[in-house]
């Protein structure tokens, strides 16, 4: 025997255990036959020291067993219902869910097997909002008043201490109490009733409105991936309404948001948005919503997905059911982007567990669930560390800091658990539980009573992902007027395939597609290939396609790549088309390349370039790498870059920067240039320049000097190059010592005009020509470093 017990005997008045022990051994109960102990009298208080030896006896496990013998059937599930949710709880919340349930009123075997749906199930709730009326009231004849003082007659359950008897009989059953039942009981009641378990369905397939949930996240992740703009949001993490709009034309009458004019009038249309992001199928950048990949989850099986996405809303904090509380007023309140609390996520936990406890593919009242988690989870979402019952809803004595209001005032304890409390738990069964396709409602507006199906079952019970068979999905019909037609059931990978390079036509129970050209040549602009898309119907028919579908397709992309645009592509360049032939023949090296561009150049794969790099100098390769960050090329077509490779003297010796050059760049140097064997660096001279001259002109060379050379070309050899490449038009400089006018072109047209003035004015200079002011006694030496650079003088 438990301490526990004998402290809970203790606080009973000596007149009921008085009463209880003469019923329960005294030599009238049945079956069994003790002489009252010679310490027990009608006037011994509880304290007395034969109390050790009475509890012993009531708890003695036959003794229980005995004692549940005598139980009618409401009693044995009062009792059932008090030992499974702990051993305590308040009468009257019992009583309530009794009543809720219809468990109190006897069942006519007419009415056995009647259906919930449609029916009123309780007239003191609303099925509505789930707001509590009217407790129901006690009765000292009612069933379950009778049931309770039966129990209490026979020792199996006590009062609290706290419960105000009023002068009344203790025994009675109309208190506002704590009904405890011992522990000794509670052992014999578990081991002689024990808890029934739920057994899975067998081979069951997966119900329609979890399938549709499915196809509707496709839906939303189809439409986002069609918009170039993406989806845009306000400040608040709502859907802007141009975009909102376009989701409503699109999935307005599927997903019941026709008069949706802000995107959290519809909850659901949040709850697809917000899951799709948590799956990694849409992303927020830059204030808007744009679509990723989707293959590889919609490529894994049907019940996994389902599953996938029961795990996300079950242990993630993205979805607050806070924010749709019916009839109450939270204030301040969570913001549409808040994330869950702490407390909401295990609120959440302990809902569903109370709800997978409910007898499967049967209507449950939501009256019924509501008040039955109460007594399993009186501090569902107000931890009573907290504060009490009755401060609960003020912003001080909950873990949210905000204030649980009804319009028309403050909520009472019992009023506020049933409007709050209450209304989560609507909230996590008619919302995600019900969205994902895992619990059937009576209505969809306003429901009063719910059933779990098979699929909820399923999913709830496996921690790791299942292994049921896939679905057998319908087969695709490619026709030769390029018509696609996507028997049913249509797989969503099948669909998210075809959207990658057909137009859609009609989604219903078939899907109907159609290719042409411009599809095509989309899907090939995104790197799509013909070889691909031609795998995927001949996969999708299982068989050929028709012979002209399969040869337009070649000729479609041949004709999309006959101009091509490439950003940021890395592409091998090899001197040997052997080297590319024994690249591509050996499996091992073939996928590290995409494509052969030409005889001796192949595209590499971006995330293969450092294993293409290590497997050339394998075969004693030393690849030069070469990055173009300008996109800029010169006159021959090949890319340049910006880096400094030597630099350029005076006298035209090229000094490398570097031990090792770009051999692409050495190249190019080499046609203009010659081997200086002093230095053993390049040189340009007169006859090297003249010699690059034939493959290039003056203007390339002296570009590719001005980027290649660190600080470009020397003002001196500028002039020199220019001069043996023949750069000038006339390369004579004369020097003018003769007077000279300098005036207006105007007035030198009047002047030569002027009769009297013309004769006495020389000739004009060429207006080719420039003239310059030189200093007298400078002359001499600006002379002979003109002659020194090769200018031709005339004096």
């Amino acid at each position: 025997m438990e301490q526990s017990d004998l402290d809970l005997l203790q606080m009973v008045p000596s007149y009921h255990v008085q009463s209880v022990a003469k019923t329960r051994l005294g030599a009238s109960f049945k079956g069994y036959s003790i002489e009252p102990s010679p310490n027990i009298s009608s006037s011994s208080s509880t304290s007395s020291p034969s109390l050790p030896n009475i509890a012993e006896a009531l708890f003695d496990p036959a003794s229980v067993k005995r004692a549940l013998q005598h139980l009618s059937e409401t009693e044995q599930l009062i009792l059932r219902e008090l030992v499974n949710c702990g051993g305590r709880t308040n009468s009257r919340d019992l009583a309530l869910y009794f009543s809720c349930s219809g468990l109190l009123a006897p069942v006519q075997k007419s009415e056995a097997g009647t259906d919930l749906r449609g029916e009123t199930i309780d007239p003191i709730i609303s099925s509505a909002s789930g707001q509590l009326l009217h407790y129901p009231t006690a009765h000292p004849h009612g069933i379950f008043e009778q049931s309770v003082r039966h129990l209490l007659v026979l020792g199996l359950v006590f009062w609290g201490k706290q419960t105000n008897f009023s002068g009344r009989d203790y025994s009675s059953g109309v208190h506002d109490g704590v009904l405890i039942v011992p522990i000794a009981v509670r052992n014999v009641v578990r081991q002689e009733w024990p808890l029934s378990e739920t057994v899975l369905p067998e081979n069951k397939e997966v119900g329609e409105q979890a399938r549709a949930f499915q196809r509707t996240l496709y839906l939303y992740w189809s439409m986002a991936a069609s918009m170039r703009e993406g989806l845009s949001l306000v400040n608040s993490g709502l859907l802007a309404r141009s975009s909102l709009r376009h989701v409503v034309e699109h999935l307005g009458s599927r997903l019941h948001a026709e008069q949706t004019r802000v995107e959290s009038d519809t909850p659901l249309l949040v709850f697809v948005r917000l899951l799709l992001m948590k799956l990694g199928l849409l992303q927020e950048r830059r204030g808007s919503i744009y679509a990723l990949p989707a293959e590889a989850f919609f490529a894994l099986p049907l019940v996994e997905r389902i599953q996938r996405c029961y795990r996300l809303y079950v242990e993630t904090p993205f979805w607050n059911e806070l924010l749709y509380l019916p009839d109450v007023n939270v204030r301040p309140g969570p913001q549409p982007q808040d994330s869950a609390h702490e407390e909401v996520i295990r609120a959440r936990h302990i809902s569903i567990d109370r709800v997978l406890q409910e007898t499967p593919n049967e209507w449950h009242s939501f009256p019924a669930l509501i008040a039955r988690t109460k007594l399993y989870a009186p501090y569902l979402l107000f931890p009573r560390q907290y504060g009490s019952r009755a401060e609960r809803y003020s912003s001080g004595s909950n873990p949210y800091g905000w204030d649980f209001r009804l319009r028309r005032g403050w909520l009472t304890h019992r009023e506020g658990w049933h409007m709050v409390e209450g209304g989560f738990i609507r909230a996590v069964v008619a919302g995600p539980l019900h969205w994902l396709g895992l619990i059937d409602l009576d209505h969809e507006e306003g429901p009063g009573a719910f059933r779990l199906t098979n699929d909820v079952l399923s999913v709830a019970a496996n921690e790791q992902p299942v292994t049921h068979d896939e679905t057998t999905w319908g087969r695709l019909i490619v026709q030769p007027n390029f018509e696609l037609v996507a028997l049913a059931p249509v797989s969503e990978l099948l669909l998210v395939q075809l959207d990658r390079f057909a137009e859609r036509v009609s989604l219903e129970h078939i899907a109907q597609y159609r290719v042409t050209k411009a599809s095509i040549t989309r899907a090939i602009q995104r790197g799509l290939h013909a070889e691909q898309i031609q795998k995927v119907l001949e996969q999708a028919a299982g068989g050929e396609i028709p012979q002209n579908v399969r040869y337009s397709l070649v000729e479609w992309e041949r004709q999309a790549r006959r101009i091509e645009i490439w950003q940021e592509a890395i592409l091998l360049e090899v001197d040997e088309e052997e080297l590319v032939d024994d690249l591509f023949a050996h499996e091992e090296t073939r996928k590290l390349f995409k494509r052969r561009l030409a005889p001796r150049l192949v595209e590499v794969a971006p995330q293969h370039l450092e294993a293409v790099q290590r497997m050339l100098w394998q075969r004693n390769y030393l690849p030069a790498l070469s990055t173009v960050p300008a996109q800029e090329t010169n006159d021959t077509g090949r890319a340049t870059t910006h880096e400094a490779q030597w630099r350029l003297h005076e006298d035209g010796l090229l000094q490398p920067l570097y031990a090792v050059l770009d051999l692409y760049l050495i190249a190019e140097v080499e046609r203009f240039s010659q081997l200086d064997e002093e230095s053993g660096w390049q040189r340009i001279t007169p006859e090297s320049l003249q010699s690059g001259l034939q493959d290039n002109s003056l203007a390339t060379i002296l570009r590719f000097l001005q980027v290649y050379c660190d600080g470009g070309i020397p003002g001196s050899l500028l002039i020199r190059l220019k001069l043996w490449g023949r750069g000038y038009d006339r390369e004579e400089i004369a020097v003018e010592t003769t007077p000279m006018l300098r005036l207006p072109s105007q007035v030198l047209q009047d002047l030569q005009n002027d009769q009297e003035i013309r004769p006495l004015l020389g000739d004009e200079v060429e207006r080719e020509s420039s003239l310059v002011r030189v200093e007298a006694d400078q002359l001499e030496q600006i002379l002979a470093l003109l002659r020194a650079r090769g200018f031709q003088l005339e004096e």
